[in-house]
């Protein structure tokens, strides 16, 4: 058996085009997106240092000197190390406007008896809905203060002390997760390398069946155990499936330098778990007799790209969208599946929701390698 294992790994390394699709294209396909999305991701990050103009006409109510001194660091209270969340970069109107042409200021805050704000026409980004944020909580508690104190005076000292109390009803913990939008196209990548491995389980059913073709007529009439020799060709694939993919998974944390979130060892692991789903796929669809296999080729590339595509592979959104409309889908689906993992122990460090995914792709696989064992059994033959 360890030498028909040997003899598999050979012959499926010398496949060129087993190595491309395996290794090859994931590390390809990974590059892209990450020059298509590494500069996007790494701007999106950064939220300190909002460059902005704070131009005056008239007196600054009450309270929000200190508070942009506050924000922009002026006051000393924001500590070595850390960033302010404001920049203010002039208090000149002409030269604010100046700025916001070169696309070199976020947006300029005007204090003319109210305060309001101006961003560059058509921009909409996370900085200016955060000035935004600012200035309306400002100016909201800016009314109540007011109001209390030219109807009810002696409610004031309690109303002051309550707005500057902030309550925290989120509970931070220290982990390493990563809540970039774009690293669920890496975790995608991953999925669908793990069901590409299909084309090589199709193989390895095809080999073993005397009617569909010459090499499993061989087999067939070969003293050796059938289970035996389907059982070492699947392990040669898996094996070979999961070095390829842990290849491209190293590539893309430690020489890209993507940050998955989770560790590298639950990243192996997925990859097993990807692989086996992969290989049980091919083995099941390989084994449908009566289909030519251009035919079974075409089908694996759509059941494993179609998968992918509504896990998020090629629209980030889509997922979210077939969760809202067919969330049962998203539970049975092996590429969502697979993603989920990742997901669970990045965002919510919780093993809970990775064990269940993984007893769903486990029965998953049960199911397909039983119905290929039942299409592969032992058959008798008029002719060979």
């Amino acid at each position: 058996m360890l030498n028909r294992i040997k003899y598999e790994l050979i012959s499926l390394l010398r496949n060129k085009i087993v190595v491309f699709w395996l290794m090859g294209f994931p590390v390809v396909l990974g590059t892209l997106f990450f020059v298509a999305f590494g500069s996007l991701a790494d701007s999106e990050q950064d939220y300190s240092d909002i460059r902005v103009a704070v131009v005056k006409k008239t007196e600054a109510p009450e309270g929000f000197d200190e508070m942009m001194n506050a924000l922009s660091g002026k006051d000393g209270s924001v500590s070595d190390g850390e960033n302010p969340l404001f920049e203010i970069v002039t208090d000149k109107e002409d030269t604010a406007r100046a700025l916001m042409e070169k696309g070199e200021l976020e947006a300029i805050i005007y204090v003319d008896g109210d305060v309001s704000l101006e961003v560059p026409y058509g921009a909409g980004g996370i900085k200016a809905g955060i000035v935004k944020s600012v200035l309306d909580t400002f100016k909201s508690r800016y009314e109540i203060i007011s109001s209390a104190a030219a109807s009810h005076p002696e409610k004031l000292p309690p109303i002051i002390k309550e707005a500057e109390r902030e309550t925290n009803y989120i509970k931070s913990e220290s982990n390493s997760a990563n809540f970039d939008p774009y690293v669920q196209y890496f975790y995608n990548l991953l999925a669908m390398s793990g069901l590409m491995g299909s084309m090589m389980g199709m193989y390895c059913a095809i080999n073993h069946q005397a009617n569909l073709s010459a090499l499993g007529a061989r087999v067939e009439i070969s003293p050796l155990s059938k289970f035996k020799d389907i059982l070492s060709s699947l392990i040669a694939t898996l094996l070979i499936h999961n070095v390829f993919l842990n290849i491209a998974s190293v590539y893309l944390v430690y020489i890209l330098g993507i940050k998955f979130g989770v560790p590298f060892t639950i990243i192996i692991a997925v990859n097993f778990l990807s692989s086996v789903i992969g290989d049980s796929l091919g083995c099941f669809i390989g084994s449908i007799g009566g289909l030519k296999d251009g035919i079974k080729n075409a089908l694996l590339l759509a059941c494993s790209l179609g998968l992918c595509f509504l896990s998020g592979l090629m629209f980030g959104g889509m997922r979210l969208i077939i969760e809202e409309s067919f969330p049962l889908f998203n539970r049975i689906n092996p590429a969502a599946l697979i993603v989920d993992c990742f997901y669970s122990v990045c965002v919510y460090g919780n093993y809970e929701k990775l064990i269940s995914n993984i007893v769903i792709l486990l029965i998953w696989c049960a199911l397909l390698l039983t119905g290929s064992m039942i299409m592969t059994r032992k058959r008798k033959y008029n002719s060979i």
